[in-house]
């Protein structure tokens, strides 16, 4: 059960740390000063993202969805998953010019709900071990 509730948390939040990442992204070229700039950040983001990026990624969540079948790690991923739907979460409701409204909460209830669900097990993985 504690396997199953791990994968779909890291199946849930994948969305929301696309957006994050997305925020940030933009929020970097909006600091920009002038054309160049814009076009070296853009060129450095895909640079990385096709260097590193396209192998790295998928391959860390790989070992994050394994990391929750292996009983001497489920708490150290639990606390990942939890940790990485958190941050996510303040990304997209802190990094934006405008307020968050009652919308936008609802839409991020999942991600609240994974980071709560993986403190839950990280918790109860401790008292039990």
């Amino acid at each position: 059960m504690k396997a199953l509730l791990h994968v779909i948390g890291s199946v849930v939040v994948v969305p929301y740390v696309a957006l994050a990442l997305f925020f940030l992204a933009v929020g970097e070229a909006a600091r920009t000063k002038g054309l160049f700039a814009l076009f070296d950040i853009a060129w450095r983001n895909l640079d990385w993202f096709v260097g590193w990026g396209l192998y790295a990624v998928p391959v860390l969540w790989i070992c994050l969805v394994a990391t929750g079948f292996v009983p001497e790690l489920q708490r150290a991923s639990s606390l990942c998953l939890c940790l990485l739907a958190v941050t996510s979460f303040l990304v997209v409701v802190i990094l934006p010019a405008t307020k968050a409204g009652v919308g936008e909460l609802i839409f991020l209830l999942p991600c609240v709900a994974v980071a709560v669900t993986s403190a839950w097990l990280f918790i109860r993985l401790g008292v039990h071990s």
